[in-house]
């Protein structure tokens, strides 16, 4: 008991009242004022008890409704209900600990846990009837119409989960394989998703034919390093499913680890399935999968692929993911929940780009802004290439435009130095302004190769 009020005393603001069984004493904890109350249950164990307001409000089904998903989902937080004055009712975000086994970590999760939803529900679950609450504004998923006509006093309103701002692909298949083909190397990755698009259209014609489809999972994977092209080749893919039926939108949410886990406990699932149905009838594409198997998040990861997972069994034909990262942790990442091995059972993986293909990237940059290297440029721009470090850190793509964008600068300060710029001076790049190749001992005195990568 000492060492909960010691506790209590240090981690919170404007503390007042006895920290004493019986007795009701409140505080201030990240700006959210707290009611806290310990009791004794019939065996003697001391329990705290903390409640914060989250509202007062006109009471309704459907808000009731709500509470209880929000209950059966929150491991830290339960909302109730109390009577108040004038018809209304006061909904509390409360939470219990045991005052003798507490700790640093339990106290703060829980109040931290509390405080988050007070500030997230308290604009959902205090609108009137008229401003139609719904389930969905929460969880995002259907509702019964009955309650919505209890929200809507009988007529329906315009659903209000959130979406994706969704770009909707029209090229035919054969369109989009012809984009890919244009791309600069990546001919194992072509030959792949040329199969992928054979398959669906064998099992299409299958079903077509009377017979019974074949289903293949359409969820990817993606190993290769930075740069290689897998943010570009997935937006296709989008495009590709749109185009032979298995997506509705094609619309690609891009994410990483971040945006699908929260700071507190229970927030994550929350999270992460508000960016599935961000993603629902196109592509959510995460990349640096592997953050959610590591130890980077507190354990909150598996917390997130288990939504994932169990998202993309609930919506099977209206969400494709694709999990993308480095070669050897994407296995790892694999092998963290068993079923993740089985959904994603196509592993993709993209090269590095050889010293020809960089070159034809970077000559990509010259042409879209009508730029030309002079011969000599063009010999120090291969000499440049050739030099950069090919290890795990490699930029791939990513260098060629950082590269281009130095050339750029140095060309424009090259350009202007006596103050009249002649007109072959905005196209053509002298030899001059291209970096030098920097050498193994500046390499190691510096740590990498210029500011280029």
């Amino acid at each position: 008991m000492e060492y909960f009020e010691q506790l209590i005393t240090e981690m919170v603001d404007d503390l007042q009242g006895e920290v004493a069984p019986g007795e009701e004493f409140t505080f201030t904890y990240q700006g959210q004022k707290f009611v806290g109350r310990i009791y004794e249950r019939f065996n003697g164990h001391l329990v705290v008890a903390f409640e914060a307001e989250v509202c007062t409000t006109k009471f309704s089904r459907a808000k009731q409704e709500l509470i209880n998903r929000l209950n059966g989902q929150l491991p830290f937080t339960v909302f109730k209900v109390s009577k108040a004055t004038g018809g209304e009712h006061t909904i509390l975000a409360t939470h219990a600990l045991s005052v003798a086994t507490i700790n640093v970590e339990q106290l703060m999760e829980s109040l931290d846990s509390i405080a988050f939803q007070v500030a997230e529900q308290r604009s959902v679950l205090s609108r009137t009837p008229e401003q139609s609450p719904k389930v969905e504004d929460v969880f995002h998923d259907e509702v019964d119409d009955k309650l919505d006509d209890e929200e809507d006093g009988g007529s329906k309103s315009a659903q209000r989960a959130r979406k994706a701002s969704v770009r909707k692909p029209t090229a035919t298949t054969g369109q989009v394989l012809k984009n890919l083909r244009r791309l600069v190397g990546l001919e194992p990755v072509k030959l792949e998703v040329e199969r992928l698009v054979a398959a669906r259209e064998f099992s299409n014609a299958r079903v077509d034919g009377g017979l019974p489809a074949i289903e293949q999972s359409p969820h990817l994977v993606f190993t290769g390093n930075p740069g290689t092209g897998k943010t570009t080749v997935a937006r296709m893919v989008a495009d590709l499913y749109k185009a032979l039926g298995i997506l509705k939108k094609g619309h690609v949410v891009e994410a990483d680890c971040s945006k699908l886990i929260a700071s507190y406990i229970g927030q994550t699932p929350i999270k992460t399935r508000r960016l599935c149905e961000e993603a629902r009838g196109g592509v959510l594409f995460i990349d640096e999968a592997y953050g959610l198997s590591g130890h980077q998040h507190k354990g909150y990861g598996p917390e997130a692929i288990e939504t994932l997972l169990k998202f993309m069994e609930d919506n099977r034909g209206d969400i494709v993911v694709i999990v993308a990262g480095y070669p050897t942790e994407m296995q790892g990442f694999l092998d963290a929940n068993p079923g993740l091995r089985s959904r994603f059972d196509v592993v993709i993986d993209f090269p590095d780009y050889s010293g020809d293909e960089l070159g034809k990237i970077f000559d990509l940059y010259l042409d879209e802004f009508k730029l030309e290297l002079t011969s000599e440029a063009r010999e120090k721009v291969c000499s440049y290439v050739d030099s950069l470090p090919r290890g795990r850190g490699f930029g791939n793509g990513r260098a060629m435009r950082n590269l281009f964008n130095e050339v750029v600068r140095r060309h424009s300060v090259w350009a202007g130095r006596n103050g009249v710029i002649a007109e072959a001076d905005l196209r053509i790049i002298p030899a001059e302004v291209i970096p030098e190749p920097v050498n193994d001992k500046e390499l190691a005195t510096t740590g990498h190769r210029g500011v280029y990568l």
